[in-house]
């Protein structure tokens, strides 16, 4: 049986999913701490991440709720507290807009409860700016949509959103998916020419996942624009 400070250092590592079976197992055996929740979270996360798009949907949903399980266990738990706003984050890729923009207002919530514990965490202040973009592109439909769900419906700016990207990047400057998002911030807003700068930055990374060879064809796109 693998101890927890193995499964640690089997992050972001080819063993993700051999470490994914080990927690599996021992969830359906019974074991429902903490400690357990987050970390089989975090690997739903990872395997995710290594998979074809098909089969990524299902993962981040079965990861979303061993994290939503610890955070409902403990909620002063940074890392059940973390990825349960990672994985509502990511589940919302995948639902219509009322449904989006409903869990839109959890996200929000459980974000700024990671943030209040570890205010310079990267992928948090990443996931803060994912929010604010997505907020701030919102078309008029989702918008009046908002209105009807929310009596204060969220609003954001680009100019937030690239505040918060840049924040990411000072302290992780070589993740591909934040150098797309800040490149793509700096496109909207008609700098081209920081825009490239990064866009270059992120095509120079090494890929070693589909979801990497994905963002490196939409950042080469996105690089054809600028």
């Amino acid at each position: 049986m693998l101890t927890y400070d193995e499964i640690d250092a089997i992050f972001e590592t080819d063993r993700v999913k051999e470490a994914y079976d080990e927690l599996k197992k021992r969830y359906n055996e019974g074991e429902r701490s903490v400690d357990l929740l987050w970390r089989l979270a975090r690997l739903c996360h990872e395997v995710a991440y290594r998979s074809p798009k098909n089969i990524r949907k299902e993962l981040i949903f079965e990861g979303k709720d061993y994290a939503c399980e610890a955070h409902a266990i403990d909620a002063n738990h940074f890392e059940a507290v973390r990825w349960a706003a990672i994985l509502t984050g990511q589940s919302t890729d995948y639902l219509g807009t009322k449904e989006k923009i409903e869990q839109g207002g959890h996200f929000k919530n459980l974000l700024d409860e990671a943030l209040a514990m570890e205010p310079n965490e990267f992928s948090l202040l990443h996931l803060r700016g994912r929010f604010n973009f997505t907020i701030a592109n919102l078309s008029w439909l989702e918008r009046k949509a908002a209105t009807m769900l929310y009596s204060a419906p969220p609003k954001a700016t680009i100019e937030e959103a690239l505040e918060d990207f840049e924040a990411a990047y000072h302290l992780q400057s070589d993740w591909l998916e934040n150098l797309y998002y800040l490149a793509k911030c700096l496109q909207i807003k008609g700098e081209k020419n920081k825009a490239k700068k990064y866009l270059n930055e992120a095509l120079a990374l090494p890929t070693e996942s589909d979801v990497e060879r994905e963002l490196i064809g939409e950042a080469r796109h996105l690089l054809g624009k600028c």
